[in-house]
């Protein structure tokens, strides 16, 4: 089989001609029909993440995928041969990923995610969902905005702000989103009351407009620390500010006017069989910006191709 892979934490990831892995105890065989990038593949691949799992090489990369069950191991109950399956495939060991024609996960993935797949649901659209819209859905929540309150989404082109513009419109939140004059009315068409343009005028003066009584919280998916300290005084009291990109310093998350804090994903399992559920059921859908096949797995990890759609989800397909 064909797989994306480095031999060691700072390779260059590339194709290699790997044995078709086989289903240990516990564990599924997944022929995976496409794959998803997402910021973790190359945080994985570099070593920023190396203590958080256990690893071994030549590492197949990619975390997001869907594809039908080849054969399981002893053991296995909850799936059988011939069901699509989607999930975060993140195993503990971690050998193979997504980025491969097939692919082995525990039944129960150590730290990730898998349920089946929706009859009719695309494998692309399946594909597209687990960490952005995971994590959406999650920093959503965590937000804790009041049904009528006001949601500022920094980063709303990328996936999880695709997919945050959306869980907050389902929840009846008013959300504003920053997005480029390019593709604000895509963002528009997500479910965003307003879009604030980048760079047509200062953000903080731009929110007061649009929310004189306040912001009950800020969604940071940039990291830009300048940024969010600048909005900080626009939040409420009591407000939130929520960053899944490290955008906090730590006078910010010292502040006791407001609750700051960093939103790492929990719960996958239960947070993938809402997504799932709520993409069958037609209230939220991936954004795919781009989709490529697995030869081009390797300039696209690198940041190629470059798309003048909205961003949202690049995914590969493979089979």
């Amino acid at each position: 089989m064909r797989a994306l892979t480095i031999e060691r934490f700072g390779d260059t990831p590339r194709l290699r001609k790997l044995p078709v892995p086989e289903p240990g105890p516990g564990q599924v065989q997944v022929t995976v029909e496409a794959a998803a990038l997402n910021p973790l593949d190359t945080a994985i691949a570099s070593g920023a993440l190396e203590r958080l799992g256990e690893y071994r090489f030549p590492l197949t990369l990619g975390m997001d995928g869907a594809g039908t069950v080849t054969a399981v191991g002893d053991d296995v109950s909850r799936f059988r041969v011939g069901d699509r399956v989607v999930g975060q495939f993140w195993s503990r060991p971690l050998q193979f990923g997504t980025f491969a024609e097939v692919c082995v996960v525990q039944e129960e993935p150590a730290l990730g995610a898998l349920t089946t797949v929706p009859a009719g649901m695309p494998s692309e659209v399946a594909a597209a969902l687990p960490t952005a819209g995971m994590t959406a859905l999650g920093a959503i929540e965590h937000a804790r905005v009041p049904e009528g309150g006001t949601l500022l989404v920094l980063g709303a082109t990328g996936g999880v702000g695709t997919f945050a513009v959306q869980a907050a419109a389902a929840r009846g939140i008013r959300t504003l989103a920053t997005a480029s004059a390019q593709h604000a009315e895509q963002v528009r068409e997500l479910g965003a009351a307003e879009i604030l343009v980048r760079g047509a005028r200062p953000l903080d003066e731009a929110v007061r407009r649009l929310a004189p009584d306040g912001l009950d919280a800020v969604l940071d998916l940039v990291g830009d620390r300048s940024l969010t300290s600048g909005l900080a005084g626009a939040v409420k009291d009591g407000g939130t500010l929520l960053s899944t990109a490290f955008g906090l310093d730590d006078q910010l998350m010292a502040d006791a006017r407001v609750r700051a804090a960093r939103y790492t994903l929990d719960r996958k399992p239960e947070r993938l069989g809402d997504l799932v559920g709520l993409a069958a059921a037609g209230g939220i859908r991936p954004v795919i910006g781009t989709t490529l096949t697995l030869d081009d797995a390797p300039r696209a990890l690198a940041g190629e191709p470059r798309t003048a759609r909205l961003r949202g989800k690049t995914v590969l397909h493979i089979g």
